[in-house]
Order: structure tokens, then C-alpha cells, then sequence
């Protein structure tokens, strides 16, 4: 259920005509809606995957700035296994909510609107937009002003409805000049075409780059295709795009409408980056739409769909600086009580994505090990990381992604065992990009806090390179929360 707080509060809106569209004024946007995070980089190596969020319409829970009272609204926080982000809507200009774009530049990954025109009332306003070179031009312009003024990153650019020959013509220069004016504003900015029209002004989904729709991606950064391809369409797609594979992003409909989606997404991107294409997922709140109102079933689904996209969509952590502390209280951007220091503050709900902080978490669930969220007890904010090893030892080697170098360091975890097991033994197993792996035993265990939490500290001495953190211990049966980390 939606939040019952009232809409006074700040919230990012779309724009619904192209009037409103030809009259924005930069100086008048709020600065409370506008992220001041800047996108960082991180490093990407093979196929790029995009997420594409359409969840009932858009603009709910996360449109409001300082986010709700209802902390089982949906929530990602998988941001190590994507690059890109697209909030998605049907309204004619969807500008992506701050929480949203907070959340994702803070993670490496870039936050993208969307521009989507349909149907016959679509072609009108196609009609006016791309009646002139010059009519294109402002109104890329305008886009482009947008996207700086609320500091996102781009756009998907979806025309589903016909065109006149002067429309395909005049939208051509639009795309070119979006381009243009986007990265002269933001060297980094994504401009990507949605495959629905083709070079002729049909509305004719091709599935693939064909002599119908490359004219379009050569005028953009890249282009994201519908659903419904097949392997040849693939392989004919190979054959036109040498040298920009990661530039065609290959769409997959969660819903499975047209394609293998749902838990069988992974089948499809293998596929995909066998061929060394993008991946361009289409609302994968499927998770959440189809465990509502069970938020703890929402995490159950999320966790197992992002598992088994481990494979081809890999963690890409953030380099982090060498010289400061990282430190994690495992916000995911929701809580249902308030600690501090392990105490009880409050039972207040909340959510906001634009408090979430966690690493790449590998949410295991076998027989032997599962590692899930807490939200009924933590250390320092609402929510910790579980980890329950049933009747076995735990040796878990990939646990959390960090991208980091740590030489003469402490690095400290807080925690305890919700049954009183000794952690005495509790190692750290670090293994760098290479595989090397360290194992770090505890120098110093001492009570912090209340409520039986536990500050771990292992000395690093040599130069380690972490990509991986895991835990390993000889006691059976744990039952771990994870509070706080400080590498």
C-alpha cells in the first residue's frame, strides 16, 4: 500500500505536455529535489546491464525527497551487478526521483529518464516536437537542461507511434543534438534509442539492429531492443554493430511476456553476452508485484532473481579510496525500529533509498547457509546482515564485494550471535581479483554497546587488494548478525 503522508511534502513530478516540456526554466527547480552526489566511475569490463524500472505507473513511495512512513515499498540494492538505471513511466517526460538518483550515483551507476510518446496522441505531440530541424533542436535542448538541472544522467528515448517522413528526418537531428548538448553538459551522459520505429515511420518492434532502426543508434549512444528477439536476430545484429556490441542493449521483459523472464532471466542474458552484448532488464519489481503484501517473500524473490544473474551479470564494486575508511551499517533504505549502539530508540517506519549503504551482499540460501536482512534488530540504524549456518560449520568465501587496497589496517566488524555461540574463532577470508586469499584472525574481542554486541578487530599487516570478504568458524550452528564494518 502506498504511504498514507500527505503529497505537500517534496516530490519529484513528471511533465506531461509538451507545453510544459518547451517552458521549463532551470532556475526554478527546487533545489531540495535536486541529487548532489555526482556519478562515480567504476570499472567495466565486457557487457553492461541496464535496469529499466516500470512499476505501477511510477512516482509512489519514491517520489517524495525525504521518503515515507512504509518501509515495505520496494527496494534494490543489487547496484554492484548493474551500470545504468532508467526510472520508466508512461507520462511524457519521466524525471527520475531524487532518492533514486542519490542512490545510484553513490553506487557507481547512472540514472537515466525517460521520453515516451504513444498512440495517436503520441504522434501529435511527435507532430509538433519534430516539425523542424529547428522545433528538434529545442526541444533537445530542453531535455538536455533537464537532466542537468536535476543531475541525472540521460535518457530513453521511446517513440511508440507512427512518424511522418518529416518526423523520422527531424527526430534523427533530435537525437544527435540530445546527444550533443547532453555530454557537453555531463561528459558521462547516456542517451539511448528504444527500438518501436522504424526508418520508414512504422511502428514495426524489430528485435534486433536492422537497415530499419540503425539510423537511429548511429544518432545516440546506443539503442535497447524489444523483447521478442530470437538467435538469428542476434547473430544478424553481431553482423551490423562490429565495434558497438556494448552499445545494443538487449532487452528482456521480467514479465516474460514474449520472452524467457521471470526466475529463467539468466537463460536469455547468456545468451546475450555470448555475444558480447548489454543486458536491458524490464522491470524486475516483478519481485516485488508478484509477492505483495509479503515484503519478507518480496526479499526471498529479489535475492534468488539477482543470484542466478550472478554469472553474466557480475559485481562490479566501486573502487573505493585508499586512504579513507569504509564503513557500513548495512542501511538498506528501510527500517522498522531505531537503534543506536545496539540500543532501542525508536519504533519508528521508514523508508528511503537515499539512506541505503550496503556493499554487494551475496545473499546465499542452501541447506547448509543463509544470509538474509535483519530488520528486528541492528546496531546502528534499523536493519543488519543475518547470517545462519543450521547445523554446520560456517565457511562462507564470498560474502560481501569491496573493491579495495589495505596496508598497516584495522578493519573491524560488529557483531554477535543471537544464541551466545563464541566468536572467538570467527576469521575474516579475504580473496583479491586473483583468487589469492588471507585469511585474518581476530586481535582483539570485546563487548560494545548493548544487547551482546561484539567489536572484532583483525589486523591487516601486508598489502592486500580485497574484492572479496568472507567469514569462516569451527562453531556449529551459528546465528550471526552483522552490524557494522569498518575497513
Amino acid at each position: 500500500m502506498e504511504t498514507t503522508e500527505c503529497v505537500e511534502k517534496k516530490h519529484t513530478s513528471p511533465i506531461y505536455n509538451i507545453e510544459t516540456l518547451s517552458q521549463f526554466d532551470s532556475t526554478k527547480v527546487d533545489p531540495d529535489l535536486v541529487c548532489h552526489h555526482d556519478w562515480k566511475s567504476k570499472t567495466i569490463n565486457g557487457s553492461k546491464v541496464l535496469v529499466c524500472h516500470d512499476m505501477e505507473g511510477g512516482y509512489k513511495d519514491d517520489r517524495f525527497v525525504d521518503g515515507t512512513d512504509n518501509p515495505d515499498f520496494y527496494n534494490f540494492y543489487h547496484w554492484a551487478q548493474i551500470d545504468s538505471f532508467v526510472y520508466f513511466s508512461h507520462h511524457l517526460v519521466t524525471i527520475p526521483p531524487y532518492m533514486w538518483v542519490n542512490v545510484c550515483h553513490r553506487n557507481g551507476v547512472k540514472a537515466l529518464g525517460t521520453f515516451i510518446t504513444e498512440w495517436e496522441h503520441g504522434a501529435s505531440s511527435c507532430r509538433s516536437m519534430f516539425d523542424t530541424p529547428e522545433t528538434a533542436i529545442h526541444y533537445a535542448k530542453k531535455l538536455a537542461e533537464i537532466a542537468c538541472a536535476y543531475n541525472f544522467d540521460g535518457w530513453l528515448i521511446n517513440i511508440e507511434n507512427i512518424l511522418s517522413a518529416k518526423g523520422v528526418e527531424n527526430i534523427q537531428i533530435f537525437l544527435q543534438h540530445l546527444t550533443f548538448e547532453s555530454k557537453t553538459l555531463n561528459t558521462e551522459s547516456l542517451i539511448l534509442w528504444y527500438d518501436a520505429v522504424t526508418k520508414e515511420g512504422k511502428l514495426e518492434w524489430q528485435d534486433c539492429v536492422s537497415d530499419l532502426n540503425s539510423c537511429f543508434m548511429e544518432c545516440c549512444d546506443g539503442i535497447f531492443l524489444n523483447y521478442t528477439w530470437t538467435d538469428w536476430k542476434l547473430k544478424l545484429t553481431s553482423d551490423l554493430c562490429f565495434g558497438r556490441f556494448k552499445d545494443v542493449y538487449v532487452g528482456i521483459d521480467v514479465w516474460a511476456r514474449g520472452c524467457l523472464g521471470k526466475f529463467e532471466c539468466h537463460v536469455s542474458t547468456e545468451k546475450i553476452t555470448d555475444y558480447g552484448f548489454s543486458v536491458a532488464l524490464f522491470a524486475p519489481a516483478w519481485c516485488y508485484e508478484q509477492t505483495k503484501p509479503s515484503f519478507c517473500n518480496f526479499l526471498l524473490y529479489n535475492n534468488k532473481f539477482w543470484n542466478l544473474l550472478q554469472p553474466t551479470c557480475t559485481p562490479k564494486p566501486l573502487e573505493l579510496c585508499h586512504n579513507t575508511d569504509y564503513v557500513t551499517n548495512f542501511s538498506f533504505g528501510f527500517g522498522k525500529k531505531d537503534f543506536k549502539y545496539g540500543f532501542l530508540l525508536s519504533s519508528k517506519r521508514w523508508y528511503n533509498l537515499a539512506k541505503q549503504d550496503v556493499p554487494f551482499i551475496n545473499f546465499i540460501k542452501s541447506d547448509q547457509t543463509e544470509v538474509c536482512i535483519a530488520d528486528y534488530q541492528a546496531f546502528e540504524g534499523s536493519t543488519a546482515l543475518q547470517i545462519i549456518s543450521a547445523d554446520n560449520c560456517l565457511c562462507l568465501e564470498k560474502l560481501l564485494c569491496l573493491n579495495v587496497t589495505r596496508k598497516n589496517k584495522k578493519v573491524v566488524l560488529v557483531c554477535k550471535d543471537r544464541n551466545g555461540l563464541n566468536i572467538s574463532d570467527l576469521n575474516l577470508l579475504i580473496t583479491s581479483k586473483d583468487g589469492t586469499q588471507h585469511v585474518l584472525s581476530q586481535v582483539q574481542n570485546l563487548f560494545i554497546g548493548g544487547n551482546h554486541w561484539r567489536r572484532l578487530v583483525f589486523q591487516i599487516e601486508e598489502e592486500i587488494q580485497f574484492y572479496w570478504i568472507g567469514l569462516k568458524s569451527d562453531v556449529i550452528g551459528l546465528d550471526l548478525l552483522i552490524g557494522q564494518l569498518n575497513v
